[in-house]
Parts: structure tokens; C-alpha cells; sequence
């Protein structure tokens, strides 16, 4: 009996833990409940945007920067491009030297390579020319000057420069420089004739023909005849070989010349020197004297000035 009782007890407790557990399983969710999943739901879904926003600035930069560091060269490729931008510097400036090279190669304008072997020989001619100027020209073209009226001498310069005239005429014509030769025909007419024998100049005053500073040497620079050796002549000054032969060469066709032959080598001398020293009294000793008086070297510097106005004649 007691037995019983206890079994119907034991079975009533379990039907009850049955049902209790049962009871809570199949609780349903109420409306309150229900909104709070969702707002819960809602929330873990904005921290997650929130949080790929916050990543996706971060991500944008890094492949940015790798993009950046992709697209730099690297220290290679720097130094490759420095070295062939090197070497086309080089080949430009290498260009540039050989075509000026080329362009002065055939009659030696360079200046850095004056050839000069016998300058002791040199330096004492200068040395004797610089005394003879300074002790017999410059007295005499200093005296001259006050004498003669500078209109006076500038007509006598011309005059002597319009009976050189053959000598750029022809040598216009070496060179192949037609216009030049019949411009300087055409200021031969003129100015003997308008000019009264050529005392004066209308061919360039009125006409605007200028004249055409020609000489033999030039002509042989033209024909690519290289300068030659730097030599000094007594009395006479500052010159080379090549200007040497071509001083020969305007002596021949100089007019001048045949007082020497026809009349007498005094009077064609006593000529030359009449001419030398009237074109000195226009300006051409205080052009000497600018050269040499502030020079370090008065020799290299006269050197200089000549080849460098021997290398303006021949460009023009």
C-alpha cells in the first residue's frame, strides 16, 4: 500500500516536469519581445555598415598607396633614366661641338689654336713696330691732324679708297659675290664722278651703296686656305700666312702700285706712307692704343684683336 502510494507520487512529479517544460517551449513571443529582436537585429546591422564604412576610406587609401608605389620606378630604373638622360646630353653638346667644328674647321677661325711657333721672332718685331708708332707715326699723324682739317682728311681717305677699288671688285668676284662686284662698279661710277674723283661719297649717301670690304685673303678663306702660322712685319704689323699672300695679292691689283713701276719706288713709297698716315689720323692709331695700353700682354692682345676682326671680315 505504502508502496503504491509512493509509485503514484513518483508518476504524478515526472507527468508534471513534463508538462512545465513543455509549457516553456511553446511560450510565444510577445509584441514587445518581437520589436526588440528586430531593433536588436537593425542595430547589429548598422554596426557592421558602420563599421565597412569606417574600413573603406582606410582600404580606398591603402590600395592607393600601392597603386603609387606600383607606379615610381624603382632605383634601377632611376638611375638608368638618369644615365640615358646624361648621354643624350652629351650627344647633343658632342652634335653642337662638331657642327661648329665643321663650320670654322676649313679656314682654322678657332681662336684657341692661333699658331704662333715663332713668337720670340714675333714679340721682337712687335716690340720694334710699338716703338716706330709711338716715336715716328704717332708724332706724325698727331701733327698731321692738327694741320690738315678732319674734311679734308676724310676726302683723301676717300679718295684713296675709291682707286683701290679694283682690288674689291675682283676679289668680289673670287668669291662669287656678283651683287657685291657690280655694287661696287656701279659706287666707282658715282663717286668719280658726282664725288669729284671720288673725294666725296654719294654712292653711299645718296644711294645707300655701301662698300664691299673685299680682300685677297678673305678670298683665299673662302676657298678653305688655312690661316697658317701668326707672324709680325716690320711696319706693317699683325698678320698671318694666309694674309700675308693675300696682302700680296691686293698689292698687285692695287693702282697705287704702278707709281712704283711708272714713276719711281720712292714716290710709290712716299704714297703708301702719305695713305698710311692719313687713315692713322682718323682713328686708327687710338685703336691701337685702346688694344695695347691696358693689356696685360700688349702682344697677345693685339694677336687677338686681329684674328678676331679677320674672323668677322671673312663670316660677312
Amino acid at each position: 500500500m505504502r508502496t503504491s502510494a509512493i509509485l503514484a507520487f513518483l508518476f504524478l512529479f515526472a507527468i508534471c516536469l513534463y508538462t512545465a517544460s513543455a509549457s516553456t517551449d511553446s511560450v510565444p513571443v510577445s509584441e514587445s519581445q518581437s520589436d526588440e529582436m528586430v531593433r536588436d537585429t537593425k542595430d547589429s546591422g548598422v554596426d557592421t555598415a558602420n563599421k565597412n564604412n569606417e574600413l573603406k576610406p582606410i582600404q580606398v587609401e591603402l590600395e592607393s598607396a600601392f597603386d603609387r608605389e606600383q607606379s615610381q620606378p624603382s632605383e634601377g630604373q632611376l638611375t638608368e633614366a638618369v644615365s640615358d638622360q646624361e648621354d643624350s646630353n652629351n650627344d647633343t653638346y658632342e652634335d653642337t661641338i662638331e657642327d661648329e667644328e665643321y663650320e670654322y674647321a676649313d679656314t682654322e677661325l678657332n681662336v684657341s689654336v692661333i699658331k704662333d711657333p715663332i713668337q720670340p721672332y714675333n714679340r721682337k718685331i712687335y716690340a720694334f713696330n710699338d716703338k716706330a708708332y709711338y716715336y715716328v707715326f704717332k708724332p706724325m699723324h698727331t701733327g698731321y691732324s692738327k694741320v690738315v682739317p678732319e674734311k679734308a682728311r676724310l676726302s683723301i681717305s676717300q679718295f684713296f679708297l675709291n682707286i683701290k677699288m679694283p682690288i674689291r671688285l675682283v676679289n668680289c668676284l673670287l668669291q662669287g659675290k656678283f651683287k657685291g662686284a657690280g655694287t661696287e662698279a656701279m659706287r666707282f661710277v658715282i663717286n668719280t664722278t658726282v664725288g669729284i674723283g671720288g673725294l666725296f661719297d654719294p654712292a653711299k649717301s645718296k644711294f645707300h651703296l655701301e662698300r664691299q670690304d673685299e680682300d685677297f685673303g678673305q678670298t683665299l678663306a673662302k676657298y678653305k686656305i688655312g690661316q697658317g702660322y701668326y707672324i709680325q712685319w716690320p711696319l706693317i704689323g699683325p698678320s698671318t700666312i694666309r694674309d700675308t699672300v693675300g696682302y700680296a695679292g691686293d698689292v698687285a691689283l692695287n693702282p697705287l702700285t704702278l707709281i712704283s713701276f711708272f714713276i719711281g719706288p720712292i714716290e710709290g713709297f712716299v704714297t703708301k706712307t702719305y695713305d698710311d698716315v692719313n687713315e692713322t689720323s682718323l682713328g686708327k692709331g687710338k685703336t691701337y692704343e685702346s688694344i695695347t695700353t691696358q693689356a696685360i700682354d700688349p702682344y697677345i692682345a693685339l694677336q687677338d684683336a686681329y684674328i678676331q676682326n679677320r674672323i668677322k671680315k671673312i663670316k660677312e
